[in-house]
């Protein structure tokens, strides 16, 4: 497993049984009696509400503790929430990395997905782009910083694979593994878990550019609860932490990759990861106002 998880970068391994599927389908609904139809994609990190993070977090990983011991050594959990997916067309996930959460040269981050009902493209199943895990190809990832694809998105996710599981099964990925889930154009709810875990005593690190550093990102330590901390995340993840302490800023350059040389990369982290296909030709960028008219559209 171990060696698979190297190569590929995520592995897929049968998690939790049907009676704590059914425990967590429980606990879903007992913290959900309200849900927002049309929403799309929720994330239970978004919430506002730290109590709510924090029941939700314990509990899940309480259910999922002696799954952690059976397959993982030195390992610390950091937390776990409920991702959701109601019936809509607004409810894709674009193509993108998680944070960079741990110093990589020295540690490991990952992410145990485990749905709560049978996936598939229908329903919103998770995507990944194998072999796109560092050290395959090394960069900084935070809110504030540009992925190596980004604006090439639309070239990246015909190239993803899709994760059909079942309901208790698990994809552990990679924290810098490329993946992206398609919309839920099923009648039901998609309901899924998403828990991490760290090399244990690893810190916790988050990185923040700020608009006007030009090649400087400045690094900061964290609470081991710093993930379900913000209280508005779509606005707190984009300013300077509030929480941690500063440890100063390092030396750091997005790189600049053209459409044709992301493309290309993929291809062969791909190949690499033993999932070899045979290229095909570069999409044409879509015009500004193709892609202004599709944010209208969803």
């Amino acid at each position: 497993m171990q060696a698979l998880f190297d190569k590929q970068g995520f592995l897929v391994t049968q998690f939790i049984d049907e009676r704590e599927v059914k425990q967590l389908n429980d606990l879903f609904d007992e913290l959900h009696p309200d849900l927002p139809a049309g929403a799309g994609f929720v994330s239970g990190s978004y919430s506002p509400d730290y109590a709510y993070k924090r029941k939700a977090s314990d509990a899940i990983i309480e259910i999922l503790d002696k799954h952690y011991r059976r397959l993982f050594t030195d390992y610390q959990p950091f937390g776990a929430a409920f991702l959701f997916k109601m019936p809509s067309k607004n409810s894709e996930l674009g193509a993108h990395q998680d944070w960079t959460i741990v110093d990589e040269k020295k540690f490991v981050a990952l992410n145990c997905w485990i749905p709560l009902t049978d996936v598939t493209e229908n329903n919103g199943a998770l995507h990944v782009i194998p072999g796109s895990h560092y050290p395959a190809f090394n960069t900084l990832r935070a809110p504030t910083i540009p992925f190596f694809f980004s604006g090439s998105e639309d070239a990246v996710v015909p190239e993803v694979i899709p994760m059909r599981v079942k309901a208790g099964e698990a994809v552990i990925l990679n924290q810098s593994v490329i993946h992206y889930s398609s919309p839920n154009k099923s009648d039901k709810i998609r309901k899924a878990i998403t828990a991490g875990v760290k090399s244990k005593g690893a810190p916790m690190r988050f990185h923040y550019k700020a608009p006007e550093a030009e090649n400087k990102v400045e690094v900061f330590d964290m609470p081991e609860d710093f993930l379900i901390s913000f209280e508005n995340f779509a606005k707190d993840i984009f300013e300077r932490p509030k929480m941690g302490q500063s440890k100063g800023f390092i030396d750091y350059q997005s790189p600049v990759l053209s459409r044709e040389n992301v493309v290309n990369l993929i291809l062969n982290m791909k190949t690499n990861a033993g999932f070899a296909e045979e290229k095909k030709p570069v999409p044409a960028p879509k015009s500004f106002f193709k892609r202004l008219a599709g944010v209208f559209q969803s």
